[in-house]
């Protein structure tokens, strides 16, 4: 059996980072914050005093290590958005077949407070007055490091993180939502007024892997991640979802909207890393396309499937695994793997993204700013197509016909997947005023799934908020019953080192979770009634 835990590559040499390693409980005043071996006054003149803990943050998002990304996200909501499925026919019962393996599902959590809560704490800490654009940075970084967290568990410790007391209590998942909402008011308010007063300057980008510092850039990138959180919660907070939607949308400094504002962690002099998929996918074998995904793209007739995915070994052709089934044989390892290089950058927000997110509050009636639910669908899937460099298919737009196709698994007819099954997208491309609410949501859906990839994550709440794209449900279920097959499961249960080293603080969680520690009870947004 293969091991997880695999030699990475070193990286970020030469970079001046701190990696401030402490659980949620610790004190963090008596830590050694002083990167640049030099005196804070000093170092205030060219922001070394502050700007060392964003490097660390923004790689941290992700990780660019491989064998923590591989934990952090892939085994999990890579898996469970319907992406990808491992061939590897060495780990047994696990995550892909809902057998939650404590040893892969705590890295998320470990890395948002290592990595996240802790760098936003110093930078907040340490930063004089005049500085306090640096705080609204990690604020911003703070908010899209950790609702991936959040939205992985639940509750989680927020409010109350880096107290001194004997446990840290978890916040519910609406006030830590309420709170990212806040977070983001401070951080546009005080970076616009810094760029209204310094017009041109770029004071964080010796620190900035993803747009070199350009606070406009980052305006828009925290006005789009409002709308991604505005949407999570339409069927859970309605109002607050409509409200905080159309104020993204109605912020002078706009929203991401072309290939150049797609946000990528960029290898520049002195950082370099290999794209820890690239690694997962070639050098371990461990992940590869899936069957829903084949199931898709071949039959819209999507060019995005050779921009993604390689056609496999085993015959040539396109290859997807069907999800959840205990790997016995190595013949899946031929399949196709990820179209994914070294020096790929990791992208952590595609500008497409924000079309459909407009897409579908136009879908709801909310004023999302000029345009209708169609002209927004149509733009994000043009612009989908440019962010991946591949040639759109003449009528691909008007298509009324084409559905995703039945799957057909060339080694194991047992995992077929038929024509008229109710997991199969029955949803057309070609967008049509005249259908129902929900036809259309699933055509805003499937095609924001396939424009976001391969952010498993994103797409993985977005299944479980609409239940959409359709599916295929896993082949084993290994949960004891605690995850329902035809429900998927709905997140990890905490990690188990917090239930060692913060039993109190778990248990107020558990309590705010509303249901058991398991991969089956929902989350607290997690309320669509058309959804399992």
């Amino acid at each position: 059996m293969k091991t997880i835990y695999k030699k990475s590559i070193g990286l970020l040499a030469g970079v001046l980072s701190i990696f401030l390693i402490s659980s949620c409980t610790k004190e963090f005043t008596n830590m050694n914050t002083d990167p640049s071996k030099v005196t804070k006054q000093q170092a205030a003149g060219d922001f070394q005093y502050i700007g060392a803990f964003f490097p660390d943050m923004e790689q941290n998002i992700f990780s660019t290590v491989d064998y923590i990304y591989q934990i952090q996200q892939n085994l999990n909501a890579d898996i469970f958005s319907g992406y990808m499925m491992s061939p590897d026919d060495g780990f047994g019962p696990n995550n892909t077949n809902y057998f939650m393996r404590s040893d892969w599902n705590f890295q998320q959590f470990d890395l948002g407070n290592q990595h996240i809560m802790n760098n936003w704490n110093q930078v907040k800490t340490q930063a004089r007055p005049q500085d306090q654009h640096f705080v609204a940075m990690a604020l911003i970084l703070k908010v899209e490091g950790m609702h991936r967290v959040t939205d992985m568990y639940g509750p989680i410790p927020y409010s109350k993180y880096g107290s001194n007391a004997f446990f840290v209590p978890y916040d519910s998942q609406q006030d830590i939502y309420n709170r990212f909402f806040n977070e983001l008011d401070t951080a546009v308010t005080t970076l616009t007024a810094y760029v209204k007063a310094n017009p041109g300057a770029t004071p964080f980008k010796p620190f900035d892997l993803v747009y070199a510092g350009d606070y406009k850039q980052w305006l828009k990138f925290a006005n789009t991640l409002r709308l991604r959180l505005a949407m999570r919660l339409v069927y859970a907070d309605p109002a607050t979802a409509k409200t905080q939607a159309e104020k993204a949308v109605a912020d002078p400094n706009g929203l991401l909207s072309a290939v150049t504002d797609d946000a990528y962690i960029n290898m520049v002099e002195g950082v370099t890393y290999q794209n820890p998929l690239w690694n997962i996918t070639n050098a371990y074998g461990d992940v590869s396309m899936s069957a829903a995904m084949k199931s898709i793209l071949e039959g819209y007739g999507d060019t995005r499937e050779a921009a993604d995915f390689l056609p496999s070994s085993y015959d040539g052709k396109f290859e997807g695994i069907r999800q959840g089934q205990n790997i016995t044989t190595a013949v899946y390892a031929g399949f196709s793997l990820l179209n994914v290089q070294a020096t790929t950058p990791m992208e952590i927000m595609a500008a497409s993204e924000s079309f459909f997110l407009r897409a579908e509050g136009a879908l709801r009636g909310w004023n999302m700013g000029g345009g209708t639910a169609q002209s927004f669908y149509e733009q994000g899937i043009t612009l989908s197509f440019q962010e991946k460099n591949a040639n759109m298919p003449t009528g691909y737009l008007t298509n009324t016909t084409a559905t995703a196709a039945p799957y057909v698994d060339p080694t194991n007819s047992t995992n077929n997947v038929a024509a008229g099954s109710p997991y199969l997208n029955n949803i057309t491309i070609a967008w049509n005023a005249g259908d129902t609410f929900e036809h259309n949501l699933q055509r805003i859906i499937t095609q924001k799934w396939l424009a976001i990839y391969p952010d498993g994550e994103e797409a993985w709440c977005d299944f479980r908020r609409t239940g959409y794209p359709k599916l295929f449900p896993v082949v084993v279920n290994n949960s004891g019953g605690t995850i329902s097959t035809t429900a998927f499961v709905k997140r990890l249960p905490f990690a188990a080192d917090e239930l060692q080293n913060n039993p109190k603080g778990v248990a107020t969680g558990i309590a705010e979770l509303g249901g058991p520690d398991n991969g089956g009870t929902r989350l607290w947004w997690d309320k669509n009634p058309n959804v399992q």
